[in-house]
């Protein structure tokens, strides 16, 4: 039968292009630190932030995992507002001794926050919300990733806040849950919504399960070497751009890498500041100065493939993001996507499809629902109509709220008349 559509590129895919090219996000209220990777992979840390993650899981705003968690009640259980008090152990599923570098994170509605470390043997006891310290661990979040695109599919893009603490337990734990972070692994998860202050702290043994095929980690071997006074600089950095004040962060992170060329870390932060700015050739620069001082540390990595797509720079973006997908195939959900625009803008269709199928494999937490409206895009190209339909009803099913929406309803209703025609 006659195709409904000259090229068959309904209004459905250069939506989802424009959602991906659009503006980097504001630096956001600094408060969590590390984070899950897709899904309910938890445990280890993931990409997007200054100084490294940020939560996949969760959703209550425009950007999953934004906003405040907690509902606004403050009085109607007295026994929240007193201390809640947590224990317990971590161990490693392959028998890895446990050390001091293992991160124990409260996680609420997809936002990381630092709590505590373990000891020397895995052993961790703290107060729920009382670390207010900056963390310069690089697996710490100060936004939502860059590149994530909105669920309510409207093309904007959008600056998340952290929560600095818990703001009072009268605020509740809702939504909420207790991991573990290391480089290469998942974590167990302890569910922290029904727990009162009177209850048993210990909450037992939280496994790490390592990650297979991962290279690349989200923490930077090399922040451990640098100077008291880079580290100074850096931490003064996190601590200005959690107050909003960008320009002076910039100098101190700009004086941290000065002293310490292989500080990996600090220039990323350096480097998000000036992508923040509009610095894009400065910002290119900084990151691939994080790359040459740990060529394993793929945060970088996954912010050039950003800049790349946003600037349409497809081939660079197909190789950035291809990068990112074999140094650590499990935390960086959003390199599968700028992957699969990016080759699908290179005319390279398989390619494209492959990424956005692992995508939407990876993504259980459905970040990235235009996944589906490029497969539905590619399964159109090919004339596939019954597979692109069902792609498109997921899209809509995910993002009910996309700004074309009704576009996409009415252009579904033809897909369908011509899936019938075919089968006819």
């Amino acid at each position: 039968m006659q195709p409904l559509w000259t090229d068959r590129r309904f209004l459905l895919f250069p939506a989802v292009t424009l959602l991906l090219i659009s503006t980097l996000p504001a630096f956001a209220q600094r408060g969590g630190a590390g984070s899950s990777g897709a899904g309910a992979s938890a445990g280890s840390a993931s990409p997007g932030n200054i100084g490294g993650s940020t939560g996949t899981r969760g959703n209550t705003g425009s950007i999953p995992g934004t906003n405040t968690p907690f509902p606004n009640s403050t009085t109607t259980n007295p026994d929240m507002n007193r201390p809640i008090f947590l224990s317990g152990k971590v161990m490693f599923d392959d028998g890895t001794p446990a050390n001091t570098d293992i991160r124990i994170e409260r996680v609420c509605s997809g936002q990381p926050h630092l709590e505590s470390h373990t000891d020397s043997k895995g052993r961790f006891y703290f107060q729920l919300g009382q670390n207010t310290m900056v963390d310069t661990d690089a697996s710490d979040a100060m936004m939502t990733p860059i590149g994530a695109p909105n669920q309510q599919g409207n093309g904007q893009w959008a600056s998340s806040g952290r929560m600095s603490g818990l703001g009072g337990m009268g605020s509740g734990l809702f939504n909420c849950e207790l991991r573990a972070a290391y480089p290469g692994y998942r974590s167990d998860l302890v569910e922290l919504s029904t727990r009162r202050s009177m209850d048993d702290p210990n909450v037992g043994t939280i496994v790490l399960h390592r990650l297979q095929n991962v290279k690349g980690t989200t923490i930077s071997v090399t922040s451990a070497l640098a100077p008291k006074k880079a580290q100074k600089d850096y931490e003064k950095g996190m601590q200005l751009a959690s107050k909003g004040k960008f320009d002076e962060a910039e100098e101190h992170f700009a004086n941290a890498v000065d002293l310490y060329p292989k500080y990996a870390i600090a220039w990323y932060a350096l480097g998000q500041l000036q992508a923040r700015n509009n610095k894009g050739d400065e910002a290119r620069k900084s990151f691939e100065n994080a790359i040459s001082a740990d060529k394993n540390y793929v945060n970088p990595y996954n912010q050039l493939a950003l800049l790349s797509a946003q600037g349409s720079k497809w081939e660079d973006a197909a190789s950035y993001s291809s990068q990112v997908i074999s140094l650590n195939p499990v935390e960086f959900p959003s390199a599968y996507w700028y992957n699969a625009l990016a080759n699908y803008n290179l005319k390279k269709g398989d390619l494209a499809e492959k990424s956005a199928r692992e995508l939407v494999k990876l993504d259980t937490a459905h970040k990235y629902p235009e996944a589906e409206s490029l497969l539905a895009q590619l399964s159109l190209d090919q004339g596939k109509y019954p597979e692109a339909a069902a792609h498109l009803r997921t899209y809509l099913a995910l993002a009910p709220n996309a700004k074309n929406a009704d576009a996409l309803k009415q252009m579904l209703l033809k897909i369908d008349q011509a899936s019938a025609g075919q089968q006819k």
